[in-house]
């Protein structure tokens, strides 16, 4: 993948105009051939609507007829949670050694990363906070990730605006988060059939009227200071083919689950 195995540094790899096909192929080339004792972040955003599917998520959950119309393509990612529609928001994919100080629980993971990610916001000009004795996942979850406030989960004037999830391997572990930046209300409403008050009365921007661009610095420095380690930048490789062929495909579009 080009990132040394170095535990002194924090191998970024950033792509602000990428392609979801593409973009969803590398995590899997990040987490599953990660070099042992690697610690990489990438940081994406896409330009044009897209709904993301949890792993594990029922396409049902979606109106694939609505996104055909639309024009907004459907994937599915391999972290679990549920759906969140990405539109010039950013997406922050931390990899670690399986064997990583931050990665021996779950939920103290999230604590560590979302202790990052909040300052780094405040710091673009946002906000976003953990939320004070959250409740614990439950089955009936909501098909809309920001409609659900978990331990996963910052908020900000009580409403959303970053959630995350993980995904766990042998040799290294993926934390997840999407942050919100542009309230793309109405193309929730269409993809999940919902009204759009219903979205806003629970998804916030975590950096109003803010860009990608101008959060990623940002990002890259909090968590370079929460690991301990010195930055150093990585231009994004191509996915591997094998990675490229287990990826789903948009689902609108006759990819395959």
């Amino acid at each position: 993948m080009g990132a040394l195995a170095d535990n002194s540094r924090l191998n970024i790899f950033v792509d602000l105009e990428g392609r979801p096909e593409r973009d969803l192929a590398l995590e899997s080339d990040f987490l599953d051939r990660a070099p042992s004792g690697a610690v990489s972040l990438f940081l994406y955003s896409w330009a044009s609507p897209v709904v993301v599917l949890g792993y594990g998520q029922k396409i049902e959950d979606i109106d694939l007829d609505w996104c055909r119309g639309a024009g907004v393509p459907v994937y599915r990612r391999m972290t679990g949670g549920t759906g969140v529609v990405h539109r010039r928001d950013l997406a922050v994919s931390l990899f670690l050694p399986a064997e990583h100080r931050w990665a021996e629980r779950i939920t103290g993971l999230y604590g560590l990363f979302l202790g990052a990610l909040a300052p780094a916001l405040e710091a673009a000009g946002g906000q976003g906070q953990n939320l004070v004795d959250p409740p614990r996942s439950g089955r009936n979850r909501s098909p809309i990730c920001f409609e659900d406030q978990l331990s996963d989960t910052l908020v900000a004037d009580g409403r959303k605006v970053v959630g995350c999830a993980q995904a766990r391997r042998s040799r290294a572990v993926l934390i997840h988060a999407a942050v919100s930046l542009n309230l793309a209300s109405e193309v929730y409403a269409g993809a999940f059939g919902v009204s759009r008050r219903r979205i806003e009365e629970g998804l916030g921007e975590a950096v109003p009227g803010g860009r990608a661009e101008e959060v990623v610095p940002f990002v890259e420095e909090a968590l370079a200071e929460a690991l301990e380690m010195r930055v150093r930048h990585e231009k994004a490789p191509e996915p591997i083919e094998l990675a490229r062929e287990a990826t789903t495909g948009d689902l609108a579009r006759g990819g395959r689950e």
